[in-house]
């Protein structure tokens, strides 16, 4: 009796057993168990922005046209590398040589550094310099043709992947170094806007390693698409922004337009979308963050998140409205910044008011506030008419980020509008009020901006070198600029008058370059020159200022440790934001967070080949006309 009892007891087991096994799985709702568990969490709780660090790209290059101030190198790795890249060219094949020989040129390295979400097209900056021991004594007059740059480089050992550049332009020296006589001036210098990138650098956001499932993936990928969208050229319509590749573990970002500029707030802002929340709760964080967007020290965090739920939502408006009518500076510029940013028609004015505002009298916001104008609120009369005063500002930051501002939005902008100065640099004479000044660019594009030119004159004895090869001398019956082609003789001469204008022009004529013409200017201000006509006879000198965009020496966003001050405080005022245990949300909100590397799985620095191999490419597969992304 004991055995049937045990045989039927096993029997039983067994079937059960049996039957538990042939009971499937559902896919679909272990999925949607994994997205519940993330109920009421952000978008950076689950993941991490990628490849949003500034990536550096180098090169070696024959800089040309020197006149007998280059070297003949002694043999390196760098003139082995150089000889090799010009051999596969048969128009320098049976001359390469000869070239590198000559004291006519020198070799030089390149360098610059891609930003993330830099578009194939996009141009750059990029700093030459001399090799450590080059015999070369100076590189003014230089210029580079068609040098590649490549993700990496080290002296000896040189690894080359894709090229990620081309870089062409003449070479422009630092004026201070000049003006101080630095042993290095003659040495080094910049192509303003010189490389051409070739491949786009993409950004995405990597799912942290507890959260990747295919169901967290398409959650994430919806909510940014809900939220955000754009436009592309030769498309119609709207495209998403967030398409996930590579299994459960990346969602690539495409950047808006309007956010070109500032990707660090793009990130945030998508950090601070909701995964998965009811419309009880919705209204709840909306109440909580309209609170919080009017106390001076969250308003910049509550401005994003409300930022993050978008202009569909009439409370998060309202908020914003309110906002904007705040006493309070920090209140006021926060919900100006999210304004634009929802460009709705309503509050374009206002919005535009307030930021122009800011951008005249806050030197601690201008940088923000004049950004924004440029690349927000296209469509709207009111921004270009508060830019268009601008112009007229005490402040030349103030002037020149208006300038730059309009520029950014419409290039062919009435007030604004110039010359391309034979396809070298960018001329624009303003008559726009004001005080006169002088403005050169040295970053972005090769640019000269004169504010009030008809004013603006040269003043003294001129005897000036713009380069060895070029002069700027006054006689008795005006100002005479001469072209040197050889020693012995005059190739091109112009005699103008004392315009600065007029002068500029004559460089230009007789063939002068954009480093010609900076010298010139940075010459006739360094030796008093440069002076003001005005109609009532007195006359001053004439300011010039280089490179005098807002923030260009301060950023206007917080130091960590203010950040981390604010987050220490929220979180013991707020506990009911997250559990005690937790991270504060404004902490996390801070970019120094959103960027740190901390996770062992995020590369320190981007890597194509990484990247092309997670995503189903190669360098042998790669279409060289198209864009490097992980499409």
């Amino acid at each position: 009796m004991r055995v049937i009892t045990t045989l039927l007891i096993a029997l039983v087991a067994l079937t059960g057993w049996g039957c538990a096994k042939k009971v499937p799985s559902d896919p679909y709702k272990e999925e949607m168990a994994k997205v519940l568990v993330n109920k009421g969490r952000l978008v950076q709780d689950l993941a991490r922005p990628a490849n949003v660090h500034p990536s550096k790209i180098e090169g070696i290059a024959l800089v040309r046209g020197l006149h007998g101030t280059g070297a003949d190198e002694p043999p390196s790795t760098y003139q082995q590398i150089l000889l090799q890249d010009m051999l596969r060219d048969q128009d320098q094949k049976r001359t390469a040589k000869s070239q590198i020989a000559s004291l006519d040129t020198a070799i030089a390295l390149l360098e610059t550094v891609v930003p993330p979400g830099a578009r194939k097209g996009d141009r750059l900056d990029v700093g030459v310099k001399l090799l450590p021991k080059s015999e070369a004594s100076s590189i003014q007059n230089g210029y580079v043709e068609n040098a590649e740059l490549y993700q990496y480089m080290a002296a000896d050992i040189i690894r080359r992947g894709y090229t990620l550049g081309v870089v062409n332009g003449y070479i422009t020296l630092d004026p201070d170094l000049v003006e101080k006589k630095s042993p290095v001036a003659f040495k080094q210098g910049k192509i303003i806007g010189g490389a051409v990138v070739s491949r786009s650098r993409k950004i995405w956001l990597e799912l942290k390693e507890d959260e990747r499932s295919a169901g967290v993936a398409q959650r994430v990928e919806d909510v940014i698409n809900k939220r955000f969208s754009y436009t592309k050229a030769g498309y119609a319509g709207k495209r998403k922004v967030a398409e996930a590749k590579a299994g459960a573990v990346r969602i690539n970002l495409e950047i808006p337009e309007e956010y070109r500029d500032n990707v660090v707030r793009y990130v945030n802002v998508i950090g601070a979308i909701s995964f998965y929340e009811t419309d009880d709760e919705l209204d709840e964080r909306i109440n909580r963050l309209s609170t919080q967007l009017l106390n001076p020290e969250t308003s910049e965090f509550a401005s994003i998140q409300l930022e993050a739920i978008g202009s569909n939502n009439e409370k998060v408006v309202d908020a914003i409205r309110r906002g904007l009518d705040s006493p309070n500076d920090a209140v006021r510029f926060n919900s100006a910044i999210t304004s634009s940013y929802f460009d709705i028609r309503a509050d374009r004015q206002k919005t535009a008011k307030i930021l122009a505002e800011f951008a005249r009298e806050n030197p601690t916001y201008r940088p923000a506030a004049i950004a924004t104008l440029g690349v927000c609120m296209k469509r709207s009369f009111d921004v270009d008419s508060e830019l268009r005063e601008l112009l007229a500002a005490d402040n030349i930051e103030t002037r020149y980020g208006a300038f730059r501002a309009l520029w950014t939005r419409n290039p062919n902008d009435y007030t604004i509008q110039g010359e391309n100065m034979a396809q070298q640099f960018s001329y624009h004479c303003l008559n726009c009020g004001g005080a006169p000044y002088v403005h050169i660019a040295q970053s972005v594009r090769p640019e000269i901006v004169l504010f009030n030119s008809e004013q603006i004159y040269l003043q003294g004895i001129v005897d000036l070198e713009a380069n060895p090869r070029l002069t700027v001398r006054s006689d008795e019956d005006g100002v005479v600029v001469k072209k040197y082609e050889t020693g012995d003789g005059v190739d091109e001469q112009r005699r103008v008058g004392y315009k600065v204008d007029d002068v500029i022009r004559a460089i230009v004529e007789v063939g002068g370059t954009y480093p010609d013409v900076v010298s010139f200017l940075t010459q006739a201000k360094s030796k008093k020159l440069l002076h003001v006509a005005s109609e009532t006879g007195a006359d001053a000198e004439c300011p010039l200022a280089i490179d005098a965009l807002p923030g260009s020496k301060a950023s206007h966003f917080k130091t960590v440790r203010d950040v981390e001050e604010i987050a220490r405080r929220e979180e013991i005022r707020d506990r009911i934001e997250r559990e005690a245990n937790e991270q504060s949300v404004w902490s996390k909100m801070n970019p120094a967070n959103w960027f740190s590397r901390d996770d062992k799985s995020v590369p320190d620095e981007f890597n194509l080949e990484e990247f092309d191999a997670a995503n189903g490419t190669s360098e042998d597969s790669v279409d060289p006309e198209s864009e490097f992304s992980a499409e």
